[in-house]
């Protein structure tokens, strides 16, 4: 028996067979061809094929764990559309008389590379982006198929798991996740969340490990190759445990979580689309607590109007009856760049023009969506939550948008309820002054993913320095105590919506920390809600 230990990403167990995914290994050789024309032809046939599967990929994510998390496979589709990838590949079998199955290959190395010599872990990470398309259009050149999976339930294990991937497999049959790459802020980590398939990263594959038994135990963040019987039968065990757990979480998802001296914890939804409204309903949210507004704006060639935000923000209002929406303003820049916005080149988006300041710098498209909002508001429980906050001179200026905005509306016979207001605690400037924001707010909503990075000066997403990233290094436990108790003197509430909030080893701690209120996922909602009522507070 071999314990390998790694990082944790889904805390669940799975016991079964492991069986190794190899990476595709065909060398691509330059054929020379007489007929540009015709390998033209093909590669723009491939184009379409790649695009109409990763289309049916999103699809098929957004029935399963929702619209935002399946925006990944869009983008990638959009990627293989890309102009300036084709010119290259057009470029390349023109000029060099070349098939198109190379002429991709030589594209896809130039991006990468273009990419990963950039200084922006963002960006850098862009060129795995590129490969994995890269690598789908030379399948399909070559008329290769998706390798079969096995007849009966496995570990899956991985140098690096895509998204396409995870979702190709057959969620009966797969039982767990172990891969060497990744981390837990990864797309196909934050995935196999959704999807609650045992997962942990970060330990290196043997290929002789294919076929053997193993134990993946995402709670320790371990693999136990070759486990004795009795380590299998305590698994197993473990493992029942969780499912009867599973079963008696159906018949709860009305009643309110509360810990185990009767205190209510708000459990709330974060939602990107209209669509993951029935999810949260049915998972018991108390309401959403993240809206996030950036999926209009992304999968349109434009801006979208006053109209069109307003039916959007008012259908989410309207179906959650009563239960506070929390609509986020936009939140865009950085990782989300739109590109039919002016917007500048920077050395380091993550510190650059976006959310509030990208709204400032667009008063038009600021003033539009609050407007939208504030029309919504009054077909339901609705708040308005500002991202990206450091300072007071930026709620100063917040207030008086907002005096401006509902002075439009009532000029025109709208009526303007008033509507709380919400401050993302995401920076350390925003948790150092929280005394001096909660004067500005109604409530607070920390965002611990952007929060830790800032902090701790680590791209969650950056494979290289994921070693660093902890979400519970004392500084940030310090400006979270710090921010609610600041909150607390104001009387505000504190709703917590990252990644963080989603851990359920993390739930006893926050709410020791005093945070009320904790927004995640639908598909996580259970697993909180269980969590909270374990605690002994």
């Amino acid at each position: 028996m071999e314990i390998y230990r790694g990082n944790k990403i889904t805390a669940q167990t799975a016991v079964g067979e492991i069986r190794i995914k190899t990476a595709r290994d065909v060398r691509v050789q330059p054929v020379s061809v007489t007929d540009t024309d015709a390998e033209i032809r093909r590669y723009e046939d491939a184009v379409r094929q790649a695009a109409r599967e990763l289309r049916a990929l999103s699809e098929q994510a957004s029935r399963n764990i929702g619209t935002w998390n399946a925006k990944i496979f869009d983008v990638h589709a959009m990627m293989a559309e890309d102009v300036d990838f084709r010119r290259e590949v057009v470029t390349a079998i023109t000029e060099r008389k070349i098939c198109a199955e190379y002429a991709v290959e030589l594209a896809g190395r130039h991006f990468i590379t273009m990419f990963e010599e950039m200084e922006d872990p963002y960006f850098r990470a862009r060129g795995q982006d590129v490969r994995d398309i890269t690598d789908r259009l030379i399948r399909i050149l070559m008329g290769e198929k998706i390798a079969g999976e096995p007849d009966r339930p496995y570990i899956l294990a991985a140098t690096e798991l895509t998204p396409g991937d995870l979702m190709q497999q057959d969620r009966s049959r797969i039982l767990g996740i172990v891969t060497e790459q990744g981390t837990v802020y990864s797309h196909a980590s934050i995935l196999a969340k959704s999807m609650r398939i045992p997962a942990i990263s970060g330990i290196r594959i043997n290929p002789d490990w294919d076929g053997h038994r193993a134990i993946l135990d995402g709670a320790r963040g371990t693999l136990i190759l070759d486990p004795d019987i009795e380590t299998v039968k305590e698994y197993l065990r473990i493992n029942a445990e969780q499912a009867e757990t599973q079963t008696d979480r159906k018949d709860d998802s009305a009643e309110p979580a509360l810990t185990k001296s009767g205190k209510h914890i708000v459990v709330r939804a974060n939602i990107g689309d209209a669509s993951e409204l029935e999810a949260a309903a049915a998972a018991g949210a108390e309401g959403i607590g993240l809206l996030r507004t950036e999926y209009l704006f992304m999968e349109s060639g434009q801006l979208p109007g006053e109209e069109e935000q307003f039916r959007f923000y008012r259908d989410a209002v309207s179906a959650m009856k009563g239960q506070k929406v929390v609509i986020r303003t936009v939140d865009i820049g950085a990782d989300k760049p739109l590109p039919y916005l002016a917007m500048p080149k920077e050395e380091n988006p993550a510190l650059g023009k976006r959310a509030i300041r990208l709204c400032f710098d667009n008063p038009e498209m600021f003033y539009t969506q609050l407007r939208a909002i504030y029309r919504a508001a009054a077909y339901g429980n609705a708040a308005v939550l500002y991202p990206m906050i450091t300072s007071e001179r930026e709620m100063k200026e917040i207030l008086k948008i907002e005096g401006e905005v509902r002075e439009q509306l009532r000029s025109k016979g709208i009526p303007v309820p008033e509507i709380p207001r919400g401050i993302m605690i995401e920076t350390p400037a925003a948790a150092l002054i929280s005394d001096r924001l909660s004067e500005y707010a109604d409530f607070f909503s920390i965002g611990t993913n952007d929060l830790a990075q800032y902090v701790l000066a680590v791209d969650r997403r950056n494979v290289s320095v994921s070693g660093y990233y902890d979400p519970w290094h004392d500084a940030i436990l310090r400006l979270l105590s710090l921010t609610v108790s600041n909150a607390r003197k104001k009387g505000i509430p504190v709703c917590l919506c990252g990644e963080l909030a989603a851990d359920p080893e993390a739930t006893g701690k926050l709410i020791a920390l005093g945070v009320s209120e904790l927004s995640v996922s639908p598909s996580l909602i259970s697993d909180v809600r269980q969590a909270i009522r374990a605690c002994d507070l």
